[in-house]
């Protein structure tokens, strides 16, 4: 991977993609007056990293960019502090202070949501597997501003761990988070989703396991929730006998503990 900048970057900009070229095992190449096209040709290397002030975009072959965005979770951080309720908060039972593991993060959004709700005194990991999504929520998190201050804090306090979410539950102590939630790459994907779908080759497809599920289960105190396809059939292969319908076309299963 080729990590550059925008043109005529400040220092501060240049420090930063070296860190990143580093971190995450690629290489710095300075950007000079050469358009991207070029950079990754003369390098011949398909996929690049691109370090702006604001952000950082990777692009990968002839892909549309894949980059940090809150995406819903703006919308729906907004409709709360109104004092309207959230699904996905109402399924889960999560509360100011709650413990959450997001387990298949992709771009963060409901882990944000999340964080908004279980506050400061909470908390929420958020683990994602593959290097691209894990890059761009790590970075994208400690970055994005946007106009609402309780959304910035929101993201803030996200922790992302960059490992298999069965590897990570297997780490944790019986009953010692309140919330495991799964999002999965859906088995029939909604391919108006747009937020995720330049991100869909970089992510991991894999369905859900049981050995996970039973994992979860050990882990949790309140509640397992998986956000799937409304018509899926995941939600009756793993366990889920509680389904919220909605009037999308996803929606939300539980597995109550208490």
């Amino acid at each position: 991977m080729i990590v550059t900048t925008s043109f005529d970057p400040s220092g501060d900009i240049v420090s930063k993609a070296r860190r990143l070229a580093a971190q995450y095992g690629g290489r710095f190449v300075a950007r000079r007056k050469y358009s991207l096209e070029y950079l990754r040709k003369d390098n011949k290397d398909s996929s690049l990293l691109l370090v702006t002030r604001d952000e950082i975009r990777y692009y990968e072959d002839d892909h549309p960019a894949a980059f940090f965005h809150p995406s819903m979770a703006l919308v729906r951080v907004k409709r709360m502090l109104k004092g309207e309720s959230d699904l996905l908060i109402e399924a889960s039972g999560a509360a100011p202070g709650d413990a959450i593991v997001d387990c298949t993060a992709g771009l963060a959004s409901d882990a944000i949501v999340f964080s908004y709700a279980v506050g400061a005194q909470g908390s929420v990991t958020a683990v994602e597997s593959e290097d691209v999504p894990a890059m761009l929520i790590h970075e994208g998190l400690a970055l994005y501003e946007s106009e609402v201050a309780e959304l910035n804090e929101a993201m803030r306090r996200i922790s992302v761990i960059k490992l298999h979410h069965l590897a990570y539950l297997q780490q944790l102590g019986s009953k010692s988070v309140d919330v495991v939630y799964f999002d999965p790459m859906f088995r029939s994907p909604i391919e108006e989703s747009q937020a995720i779908s330049h991100l869909r080759r970089n992510a991991n497809d894999e369905a859900v396991t049981l050995d996970s599920i039973e994992e979860a289960k050990r882990v949790a105190r309140k509640s397992i929730v998986l956000k799937e396809n409304k018509d899926s059939k995941e939600f009756a292969r793993l366990g889920f006998e509680h389904v919220l319908r909605s009037t999308t076309k996803t929606t939300y299963g539980v597995i109550r503990l208490c």
